[in-house]
């Protein structure tokens, strides 16, 4: 084979081991959400909770404040993946303290979403805690961030692009120099 095109084949090869990796990183991953229509419910009440984004393939479990919390509801899988949403009435408990709650949506399915669990809070009994008058406002709603922007990952390409060649390159300077020294003379007998 062709010193050339073995160099050439060889840069192309370290070039696709760097950028697919690279790329399967950043690929597409779903963000999961929870939200509930009211933010306060009484002890033995009933409260609609929406999730979206899940993936197909798996149930989702609604639990009371933590990943392996007592078990309020069960949504059935999801029929499509990244635009599902569902929503389902949960039951909170009527022994439940009254307070700040935390209800978690977890999916054991780790394909899409690595089971990430998605998390809303829901007021048990009395009204919201009201702050005082010389404190400062508390929000009441969540900004949604619109993840990174067309430029950041036109330059994370970039660099993952640069990044391959430099390794390509210094690769073929390697094999270039391998194949540049001179073989030892061999000793007659």
């Amino acid at each position: 084979m062709n010193k050339h095109l073995w160099r050439a084949v060889l840069s192309i090869f370290v070039a696709f081991a760097v950028a697919i990796p690279a790329g399967l990183a950043f690929a597409c991953v779903g963000v999961m959400s929870l939200t509930t229509e009211v933010s306060r419910v009484e002890p033995g009440g009933t409260v609609p909770v929406t999730g979206r984004g899940f993936a197909q393939g798996a149930p989702i479990e609604i639990r009371l404040d933590s990943l392996s919390g007592q078990l309020l509801a069960t949504a059935p899988a999801p029929m499509s993946t990244m635009t599902s949403q569902f929503t389902i009435p949960v039951v909170i408990p009527a022994d439940v303290s009254r307070g700040q709650h935390l209800l978690v949506a977890v999916q054991n399915y780790h394909q899409m979403n690595a089971g990430a669990p998605a998390r809303a809070t829901i007021q048990v009994g009395a009204d919201a805690p009201v702050l005082g008058a010389g404190e400062a406002g508390r929000p009441t709603t969540l900004t949604e961030g619109s993840g990174p922007g067309g430029g950041l990952l036109l330059l994370i390409g970039l660099g993952v692009a640069a990044a391959g060649l430099l390794l390509a390159g210094f690769v073929s300077l390697l094999a270039a120099k391998r194949e540049a020294q001179p073989e030892p003379a061999k000793a007659k007998a």
